[in-house]
């Protein structure tokens, strides 16, 4: 039980620092049609959780849980993410809303993928 406390406490703390990021950067990052803040935001989160999952036998479950779980879920975030693709679609049709949903989706596994690969790659090296 202890230890799942832990785990849960770790993921509180990481959601409370990711969360407020999130909203801070909201606010230094304006948007620029598909560029929004919420684009570059969750693509950093997409990177930061692909290079944890690499490194993740090295790190102590509640670091794991702190920085994948809640700093990952509370920095990232698909409700806005899927709001602003409704209010892109209805402001400039379909095809752009389809297109941005695609850039986002794919950019964000690129970004994962990267992620992974350079903490592997670093892990290669030790």
């Amino acid at each position: 039980m202890r230890q799942k406390a832990g785990s849960y406490l770790a993921v509180f703390a990481g959601g409370a620092i990711g969360s407020v990021l999130r909203e801070l950067l909201g606010f230094q990052l304006p948007g620029l049609s598909f560029l929004t803040a919420t684009f570059g935001i969750n693509i950093a989160a997409c990177f930061l959780l692909g290079w944890l999952y690499a490194i993740r036998h090295r790190l102590h479950p509640h670091l794991l849980h702190l920085g994948a779980v809640g700093f990952c879920g509370g920095l990232s975030t698909f409700s806005s993410f899927v709001l602003e693709l409704d209010q892109l679609t209805r402001m400039d049709g379909w095809s752009i809303g389809l297109t941005a949903m695609t850039l986002e989706i794919a950019a964000g596994l690129a970004a994962a993928i990267l992620g992974e690969a350079l903490g592997r790659g670093r892990e290669a090296r030790r």
